[in-house]
């Protein structure tokens, strides 16, 4: 086990003006909840949005639960954290930080979503920010003002590669005692 530090922040919208004139303050809960804020980018985009991710250092995951997505891509950010994101057909992105899949507490350990450090990441392909806030199924023109959001980290994480191994070297080490334990003299299968 190893003890943890760092926490990680972000800012998400709070006060926010929608293209059709009228205006909300999101709660902290909303907007702190997967997929009620979203990226988009269009369709002929994606591709390209998904290039420049790689080429930032993002890795496609196939150990996830899969929503939907044409992509899932992952990169490693900052001590023990990952930022995930989830690319779909319909040009929608989905991001969040999470703890990275080295550790056991990957799955059962909080996230907060993350909007502006995936659109850093890709703007480079598509440098426009749309945000679709899918609650209200209205388009974000303005943010005025952010929350500043934090995910303390795990009192302690356990990295999952070390027990696999020692797992894998016990249960060889059983084996091999029980079919070295099976051994005997042959005297039977002598014939004088």
């Amino acid at each position: 086990m190893q003890v943890i530090e760092y926490p990680i922040s972000t800012y998400l919208p709070r006060d926010v003006v929608y293209f059709d004139g009228t205006s909300a303050t999101l709660p902290q809960d909303y907007v702190i909840k997967e997929g009620n804020l979203r990226l988009f980018v269009p369709k002929n985009k994606i591709n390209d949005v998904v290039n420049a991710l790689k080429s930032e250092g993002f890795k496609e995951e196939k150990l996830e639960f899969y929503k939907g997505e044409k992509y899932s891509l992952s990169t490693k950010f900052f001590n023990i954290w990952e930022l995930h994101v989830r690319i779909y057909d319909d040009g929608f992105i989905d991001g969040h930080f999470e703890v990275s899949r080295d550790y056991l507490e990957h799955l059962p350990y909080d996230t907060i979503p993350s909007i502006y450090e995936v659109f850093e990441f890709y703007r480079t392909a598509y440098d426009k920010l749309h945000i679709f806030d899918n609650g209200a199924k209205k388009w974000i023109k303005e943010v005025k003002t952010h929350y500043f959001v934090t995910l303390n980290p795990p009192k302690s994480i356990t990295a999952w590669q070390p027990i696999i191994v020692s797992v894998g070297a016990l249960s060889a080490i059983g084996i091999l005692a029980y079919l070295l334990s099976r051994l005997d003299k042959g005297e039977e299968l002598v014939e004088t």
